[in-house]
């Protein structure tokens, strides 16, 4: 079995075990509201965000609200995830941007989210395919890239060099489900640590790294 082939092996073998592969990010009713959902995520568990944006976005729903709110309310509001203070004036930056050249709500083009205050390749993709299927680049997070590593389709440790890489391995079209399905499967069961082996698909082909 070459690498392509292994890849669309696995892809398929994940998707077996998680068929309804969507987001675990709550709380969100809008595109805008899930892209600052997204980025509040950030080196932050999904638990963490849904506990601070379970009254958040009845308070600012929209891009108006929060390009007009006070840092300190928006900081306070906020604290319970990492790098709260840097993330509090990013989502009102983002928000004032979208406001002025968007009309308040977010591009569906690749190039134009990473324009935007803290939003990199992973968080646009995440973005576009989770909500639009939209196939242009496929985001790879720490869970992502402990997969692919795991499994040789890279050697890269950078998130963006591990997404070219996976890209060059999947049909366009298959993009958008990668993300999705291979968070789910290292977050659950292809762990960092213990592993659900019991669970763990094409076991001759793992070799994770340290």
């Amino acid at each position: 079995m070459n690498r392509k082939e292994l890849a669309l092996e696995l892809l398929l073998k994940v998707e077996g075990l998680f068929p309804d592969a969507s987001t675990e990010l709550k709380n969100w009713e809008t595109p805008f509201q899930f892209l600052l959902c997204i980025a509040l995520s950030a080196q932050t568990t999904d638990k963490q965000v849904n506990k601070v944006t379970e009254k958040f976005f009845d308070k600012y729903p929209d891009a108006k609200s929060l390009s007009e709110a006070n840092f300190e309310d928006i900081k306070d509001t906020l604290g319970g995830i990492n790098y709260y203070k840097t993330k509090s004036k990013r989502i009102i930056e983002i928000s004032r941007i979208l406001l002025e050249e968007y009309g308040g709500e977010p591009p569906r083009d690749l190039k134009k989210l990473q324009k935007l205050p803290g939003v990199g390749y992973k968080t646009a993709n995440v973005f576009l395919n989770d909500l639009y299927k939209e196939n242009q680049g496929i985001a790879v997070d720490t869970h992502v890239m402990r997969v692919a590593r795991s499994y040789g389709l890279t050697k890269e440790s950078d998130p963006t060099k591990i997404a070219h890489d996976l890209e060059k391995l999947y049909p366009k079209e298959y993009w958008y489900r990668v993300n999705s399905t291979f968070v789910l499967y290292g977050r659950y069961i292809l762990k960092a640590r213990n592993p659900d082996w019991e669970k763990v698909v094409l076991k001759e082909f793992v070799n994770i790294p340290d």
